[in-house]
């Protein structure tokens, strides 16, 4: 009798780790769920903050630069409209073919990475 009370207890117990068992892999399928989730939204978070770089760097680039060409160039070369405005357009006509063909590199290059395959 205590035999078979034995096995009786060793298959109630088989029986509760099978559970136990079945739990934790639930477990481990949220949290890995949740790790993928967590990995989707920084990557989206990253892709955000390389988007907005890669507008604000060249804008900043030539805010910078027409700020620092205003200082260099001399008074007599710094010519007013009518209005009393700065020509800003005479100011950036040595640099416009550069920037102009560095802004088209880019946008090309920034094409061809959207059009990879993730």
């Amino acid at each position: 009798m205590s035999q078979g009370n034995d096995l009786e207890e060793l298959r109630q117990r088989k029986k509760e780790l099978r559970l136990e068992s079945e739990i934790n892999r639930q477990i481990l399928r949220i949290e890995a769920a949740q790790l993928r989730l967590a990995v989707t939204e920084q990557r989206r978070k990253w892709t955000t903050i390389g988007t907005a770089y890669r507008w604000i760097a060249p804008l900043a680039g030539v805010f910078f630069a027409v700020r620092g060409m205003r200082k260099k160039v001399p008074p007599r070369a710094a010519r007013h409209n009518g209005d009393g405005k700065f020509n800003y357009m005479a100011l950036l006509a040595p640099l416009g073919a550069t920037v102009l063909r560095k802004a088209y590199g880019m946008w090309r290059h920034a094409r061809r990475r959207a059009r990879r395959p993730a």
